[in-house]
């Protein structure tokens, strides 16, 4: 399977390589919640060890989530009693609903890669249900995309999607995938995803840099153009906002898988969908260029629910199950036009421009900063 990646560095990753797994719980979806989890349980981890696992509680906890997780639920989910505990609960205190501001911090602030290099999170939506082998996809790809030395143009990599979305982030325009030669393929677009994705350590350490610096830039500097228009519908959390602004400003993209097969790596269910926390209680006239939050106006949510994948995922992917260079992928811009590298790069440039005049606080004569990595510093003055 991993014939074309140098074994010794193979081994080393193998070894080194950690996964963090987050669920934002919402109030009152305990549905949503106890499937995904249960998919969880049921997943194949091979013999690789079990992820990290941390779920956001809201303030208020329904009975069957607090009995499910308190009474029912182990992770992982083996037969050893004395195995680690790799469950984590976190339980908000605040009863007021959250801004979108706090909500975005407080999710974000639920990882931090103890080695940026190698200790990664996947962001899963209550809404999801994985299939049994998305751990070998997501191992499989990021021993080829972010250690294999075959793979050499991977600096621009954000992160790994198990979700092949069916709209724009706006969530009012139909998305259709790329195609080669009239085919499916994978491909790469600049348009971050939150149901079901996994994001690397170091991009994790740069979005909480760069949140970190715009949170303070917001107290001193007049309204900016860019952080008053919301790009990203209402029925994705909010902080999805913040890594698309990253995404845009580095020139990042993330990898989307599309096999021929109708299967999925992920399963979205909108039979029991709630507005993200920090949207529910939002009025649905949208002052300042804001997206409506009524969640009939939204394309994503009457997409037609993909089976799972339910056998060895190799044999989706063609060539033998080789993955193709990155290199060779269709690559989309974030307004889904298709880009190659050098106009991602000009794109980024452009968009960085603007984001240091109206966000980072930069005037004509400002020396440009050197970009440090892991820091967003250069887009600020």
């Amino acid at each position: 399977m991993y014939s074309e990646i140098k074994a010794p560095l193979i081994a080393l990753a193998w070894n080194k390589v950690t996964v963090d797994l987050i669920v934002h719980a919402q109030k009152s979806a305990s549905g949503s919640l106890i499937r995904l989890l249960e998919s969880l349980k049921k997943a194949d981890y091979f013999s690789s060890t079990h992820p990290r696992l941390t779920v956001e509680l809201p303030n208020e906890i329904d009975e069957p989530t607090k009995q499910y997780l308190l009474n029912r639920f182990k992770w992982p989910p083996t037969e050893n009693q004395n195995g680690p505990n790799l469950l984590a609960l976190h339980h908000r205190i605040p009863q007021h609903g959250l801004t979108v501001e706090e909500n975005s911090i407080r999710f974000l602030e639920s990882f931090w890669p103890a080695d940026p290099a190698n200790s990664h999170v996947v962001v899963l939506s209550p809404q999801a249900e994985v299939s049994p082998f998305f751990f070998h996809y997501l191992k499989y790809a990021m021993l080829e995309y972010k250690y294999s030395t075959r793979q050499y143009d991977a600096t621009a990599l954000l992160g790994i999607s198990l979700n092949l979305p069916s709209t724009y982030l706006n969530d009012s325009t139909v998305f259709n995938p790329p195609l080669s030669k009239k085919l499916a393929t994978p491909f790469l677009w600049q348009q971050p995803n939150s149901n079901a994705a996994l994001y690397f350590g170091d991009r994790w350490v740069e979005l909480h840099d760069l949140v970190s610096r715009i949170l303070t830039s917001q107290k001193k500097l007049p309204n900016s153009k860019i952080l008053g228009t919301k790009e990203v519908s209402k029925t994705y959390p909010s902080w999805l906002e913040h890594i698309l602004k990253l995404a845009r400003a580095r020139g990042y993209v993330t990898l989307y898988p599309n096999f021929e097969s109708v299967d999925s790596l992920v399963s979205l269910h909108n039979d029991l969908f709630r507005l993200p926390d920090e949207f529910t209680k939002k009025p649905t006239g949208a002052p300042n260029g804001e997206l409506g939050a009524d969640v009939k106006e939204h394309l994503s949510l009457k997409h037609k629910e993909r089976p799972l994948v339910t056998s060895g995922f190799i044999n989706y992917i063609k060539d033998g199950g080789k993955l193709p260079l990155l290199v060779d992928l269709p690559m989309i811009g974030f307004d889904g036009k298709t880009i190659d590298s050098s106009g991602l790069d000009s794109d980024a440039q452009e968009f960085a421009d603007v984001f240091r005049k109206e966000i980072g606080g930069c005037d004509e004569k400002a020396k440009p900063k050197d970009m440090i990595l892991g820091q967003t510093g250069d887009l600020f003055c």
